[in-house]
């Protein structure tokens, strides 16, 4: 059994219900947030709930009691038994009652919490394939919204196709996974696409650049080309569920020595260190 909590309620997830007028199931009107509790100890929550207040504001929801989110998502987490969990948020902006593009005013938002066994342990990984497609999502991945048939897209082609990630181009430059940020390094150098080239501000991201920041390894946030990341030492992706995973394979060209990096080792161990303290 896996308990969920609804619009002022915990329940069992299979009660859980919504209504077909809620705007989040008939526009996609509504944002999310994936946070993982380790040992029930759920990581860099203020950041999640930070970056899940700034799309409500960009997004004008309505939601009043914002400052008790915390609150349920710590009970949510001590009332499942799973040790590990993947805990995930989801805000719509509420009913209509009928359907239109344009809400009405002062709608109450729809909230919705389940947890589910996270199976991740973040040991160092062997390391993982990756295509590249062209990037043809809507132009505001900052938001973290729930409208992602692109990446369903993209997810559901890496699948069939054996490997792990998409990594996504735009006008020559990487941006990002179809469900990951990206990370490269060359000559002892670790490079990221800036926030300013159409990616999510990942929270696993902002981690890894600290991690950097405390190992003494220089990088820098700019532009990457389709060439240089191609030709790199090292490739990494990132995402909460799965920590820091190595591509060493991109379209069938291995990459680097075909194996997981040094600084992929160093990093990856002392994010396992982030997550277990």
């Amino acid at each position: 059994m896996s308990i969920c909590f609804l619009n002022n309620e915990f329940q069992d997830i299979k009660d859980a219900k919504i209504s077909p007028m809620d705007r989040g199931f008939l526009f996609g009107d509504s944002i999310y947030e994936v946070i993982i509790a380790f040992e029930k100890k759920p990581f860099q929550l203020e950041a999640h709930l930070e970056r899940l207040e700034k799309n409500l504001s960009t997004l004008g929801y309505n939601l009043k009691n914002f400052l008790e989110l915390k609150e349920i998502i710590l009970d949510l987490i001590s009332r499942n038994s799973f040790l590990n969990q993947v805990i995930y948020v989801q805000i719509s902006r509420g009913t209509d009652e009928i359907r239109d593009h344009i809400p009405k005013p002062n709608l109450v938002p729809t909230v919705f919490i389940s947890s589910h066994e996270l199976h991740t342990d973040f040991s160092l990984n062997s390391g993982e394939k990756a295509i590249l497609k062209k990037d043809f999502r809507w132009r505001r991945s900052q938001i973290k919204a729930t409208s992602l048939l692109a990446n369903v897209m993209f997810r559901d082609e890496s699948n069939q196709k054996g490997v792990f990630e998409t990594i996504l181009y735009e006008n020559g430059y990487v941006t990002e996974g179809a469900v990951s940020n990206i990370f490269c390094c060359k000559n002892d150098k670790v490079f990221t696409p800036s926030l300013e080239e159409n990616i999510l501000p990942g929270v696993t991201r902002k981690v890894i650049l600290e991690l950097l920041e405390e190992n003494s390894i220089s990088y820098e946030e700019d532009k990457i080309s389709l060439d240089f990341f191609s030709s790199s030492d090292e490739i990494w992706v990132t995402n909460s569920t799965k920590g820091i995973i190595p591509i060493v394979d991109l379209d069938g060209k291995e990459i680097g020595s075909g194996l997981p990096g040094k600084i992929y080792s160093k990093i990856a161990k002392s994010f396992k260190n982030r997550i277990s303290n």
